[in-house]
């Protein structure tokens, strides 16, 4: 889908506070001071062969569960942290073509 066929407000974050959506590289401090990237990868791992294999409810001590639930609510915020900063980027690429289209 193209970003236009979306409400205006699906393009905004929903999660980041105030001060987050200002920086948004206070979200990359929260991940990695949760994990380094060697957990990241094992987190993530461990979550898809749980999801795969369907042994959540089973396999799962409590921990693991709200670890699980822990990382997801990380990750939207990370992707949302992204988002504001690809948009941000892509606002300065504007701006650039803009400048250089009034230097000539």
């Amino acid at each position: 889908m193209k970003q236009s066929e979306y409400p205006e407000w699906e393009m905004q974050p929903r999660l980041l506070n105030k001060e987050e959506v200002t920086d948004p590289g206070i979200v990359l401090d929260e991940v990695f001071d949760y994990a380094h990237l060697p957990e990241w990868r094992s987190l993530l791992w461990e979550w898809l062969k749980i999801t795969v294999s369907g042994t959540y409810n089973t396999e799962s001590a409590e921990y693991d569960r709200s670890s699980i639930l822990y990382m997801y609510e990380k990750l939207q915020k990370l992707i949302e942290a992204a988002h504001l900063m690809y948009v941000q980027q892509e606002a300065s690429k504007e701006l650039e073509k803009e400048k250089e289209r009034h230097i000539f």
